[in-house]
C-alpha cells in the first residue's frame, strides 16, 4: 500500500510540474528582448563615481573607467573633478556625482 502512496505522490508532481510557467526566464541575457516585445529606447544612465585619485591632477573612476577631465564615458564629458564629485556635461546640462551624500549625520 505504501508503494502505491508514493508512486501516486511522485506522478502527480511530475503532472503538475508540466503546468507550472515561469513569468521570466531566469538564464536569458539581461538586454533580451522576446520577439514579440515592442522596441524601447533607453536612455543613458549616469555613471556611477566609484572613485577620485588626486595627486597632480585629479582623475576618477566612473563605473569602472579612469577619466580626466575632457573625457568622454556613455555620451557624457567630463568637465570637472574635485577631490569628493565630478560634473559631467552632456547638451548643455550638468550632473555632479559626489563620493559622499550632502546629508552628513552625526
Amino acid at each position: 500500500m505504501g508503494k502505491y502512496t508514493v508512486t501516486g505522490c511522485v506522478i502527480s508532481c511530475l503532472f503538475y510540474g508540466v503546468n507550472v510557467n515561469a513569468q521570466q526566464d531566469p538564464t536569458r541575457p539581461l538586454e533580451w528582448h522576446s520577439q514579440g516585445s515592442s522596441l524601447t529606447l533607453s536612455r543613458s544612465s549616469l555613471p556611477q563615481l566609484q572613485s577620485v585619485i588626486c595627486e597632480q591632477q585629479c582623475r576618477a573612476i566612473l563605473s569602472g573607467q579612469t577619466v580626466a577631465v575632457g573625457s568622454y564615458i556613455t555620451g557624457y564629458r567630463v568637465s570637472r573633478i574635485n577631490a569628493s564629485s565630478v560634473i559631467l556635461t552632456r547638451n548643455k546640462k550638468q550632473w555632479q556625482l559626489s563620493l559622499f551624500s550632502t546629508d552628513i549625520k552625526q
